[in-house]
């Protein structure tokens, strides 16, 4: 007799194909947003407010900013004090680049939960691509201390400042091999 899986499994599996896609730089196929459409919709009965959340992502995913902001509000309704539908409605917010907005969304799931690494790490982005260098100077040692690890934002921003001592070189270059620069056509036209 075959047993069916414990709702756990089933949870980690949808979670698992989530994370899956959202770490894919191209956006998802049909079939795989049809797959996850498929799986959230009998996850529904497991735990309505996560599958709520799903939906939410699912949406991300397919680039709809209205239905994402929906589903994570229908969510956040039932279990407001979840932290860990405010840690993906934030992920979901940075992969649709409203950026300001997921820097909110995960403060306030920072201030349920700060012990959570991945929360930490949602903060980090949010606050790399919103540009707000006082949470990424607040929470970067603190992850470090949380994982033992470097965050990817660090790396970045040693990259970014890489690049910034690199520009006026680049710019020199580029007015000499005779590119006329921002400014100055700026200037020259009038703008």
């Amino acid at each position: 007799m075959s047993m069916a899986p414990h709702p756990a499994a089933k949870t980690d599996a949808v979670l698992a194909l989530v994370d899956e896609l959202c770490q894919k730089i191209s956006p998802p196929t049909e079939f795989e947003l049809a797959r996850l459409d498929t799986e959230i919709r009998k996850f529904a009965n497991v735990d309505l407010a996560l599958s709520q959340c799903l939906r939410g992502l699912y949406y991300a995913l397919r680039g709809d900013l209205e239905n994402t902001e929906k589903w994570f509000s229908i969510s956040l309704r039932a279990e407001p004090t979840n932290p860990d539908i405010y840690m993906n409605y934030a992920a979901a917010l940075v992969r649709l680049r409203q950026y300001e907005s997921a820097l909110k969304v995960a403060l306030e799931c920072i201030g349920m939960d700060s012990r959570n690494p991945k929360a930490v790490s949602n903060l980090l982005l949010s606050a790399y691509y919103a540009d707000d260098q006082a949470v990424i100077d607040e929470w970067l040692p603190k992850y470090e201390k949380l994982t033992g690890a470097a965050h990817e934002v660090a790396d970045w921003l040693h990259e970014d400042t890489e690049d910034e001592a690199e520009l006026p070189a680049i710019l020199k270059e580029a007015e000499d091999e005779g590119y006329i620069p921002l400014d100055k056509l700026k200037e020259e036209l009038g703008i």
